[in-house]
């Protein structure tokens, strides 16, 4: 139950001496502490100030791993970090090309993709704690298909190549927005892919924010983002949640809400449809697997990775870590 809330600050709660199941909770009270610095958060852990942290930079794991008296917890995560772009525009908001949006068109979104190496992403920027993706799904998601997950090759040469093709040879200008503080290195990830990008002759305009001005501005009235980043987990463990929330076009009834960059293929909505009611489950997965093949070959965003979730406890507790990166109190014991 909540005893106290200090928005930003902390949040205090106490047992419910009502709770159903008199053995499942162990615990009398708990205090979770907003700590926005990821390297504040490790000190206060360190420092034995708190009793957990959750999530830890990967660049700090070594670090609390030594420690004594401390423990790292870690295993795969179902959230899947992915970039995107505004394909619904006919004139990008933050361009230097006026005139016509050079997303519509899919050579430019598959350069984008092809000048993105995220093998190095994951070993420079994630210090190997990322599981690179070809889906916007991972694995322990109903409906992800290993045949499916490869990843368009990385290959600057190829995408440049695109580029030209597609009438910009030179590249171009453009914003992109980026998170600071909400995903494992998220900002570190933007200035990387800006640099692979300015190979191609893609200059980023960053726009990099905290969270709270982040959403503001990419989910408020407009969408107003050309190219962006975000992270999904499927709350329901099934493809669907994904493709609904993400992929499918824009109605403002629950439908596309998180579908920032507005992209819309007719198939993929009959598919949606289809998928929410199909009871047979032999032909559902056929039709997911319909779904997930056409929006990868539409380039309708770049997947990149699946975080792995770091966690760091004092060595006098315990608890289950839960792939959807939730922390049940119930399961928490401290001896």
């Amino acid at each position: 139950m909540l005893k106290d809330r200090q928005p930003d600050v902390q949040t205090t709660l106490v047992k419910n001496p009502n709770w159903w199941d008199k053995t499942g909770v162990a615990i009398d009270e708990t205090v979770f502490y907003r700590i926005a610095d990821p390297h504040t958060r490790v000190s206060a852990l360190l420092a034995g100030d708190i009793d957990m942290i959750y999530t830890v930079p990967p660049q700090d794991i070594d670090t609390i791993a030594k420690a004594q008296h401390l423990k790292i917890l870690q295993g795969p995560e179902l959230r899947t970090i992915y970039l995107s772009f505004d394909q619904l525009r006919d004139e990008l908001t933050e361009s230097n090309i006026k005139g016509k949006n050079p997303f519509k068109d899919i050579r430019v979104r598959k350069a984008f993709y092809q000048a993105i190496d995220e093998e190095a992403i994951k070993s420079k920027v994630m210090r190997g704690y990322a599981v690179p993706t070809g889906l916007m799904i991972g694995k322990g998601i109903n409906g992800f298909e290993d045949s499916l997950n490869q990843r368009f090759p990385y290959d600057p040469a190829a995408a440049k190549k695109l580029l030209t093709e597609a009438g910009y040879p030179n590249g171009f200008e453009v914003g992109m927005d980026c998170p600071t503080d909400r995903y494992i290195n998220d900002e570190q990830i933007c200035n990387a892919v800006s640099a692979m990008l300015a190979k191609i002759g893609i200059k980023i305009i960053p726009n990099f924010q905290t969270r709270a001005k982040y959403f503001a501005k990419i989910l408020g009235p407009g969408y107003n983002s050309s190219f962006y980043m975000l992270g999904w987990t499927p709350a329901t463990y099934d493809a669907h949640n994904m493709l609904m929330s993400l992929l499918a076009a824009r109605t403002g009834k629950g439908r596309g809400d998180y579908n920032v960059g507005g992209y819309s293929n007719p198939t993929v909505e009959t598919l949606i449809d289809q998928i929410q009611v199909e009871t047979d489950k032999e032909k559902r997965a056929t039709e997911i697997h319909d779904a997930l093949k056409i929006t990868k070959e539409d380039v309708a965003t770049i997947p990149l990775h699946q975080q792995v979730l770091v966690w760091a406890t004092r060595d006098n507790v315990e608890l289950v870590q839960m792939a959807d990166n939730q922390f049940p109190l119930r399961f928490v014991k401290v001896k």
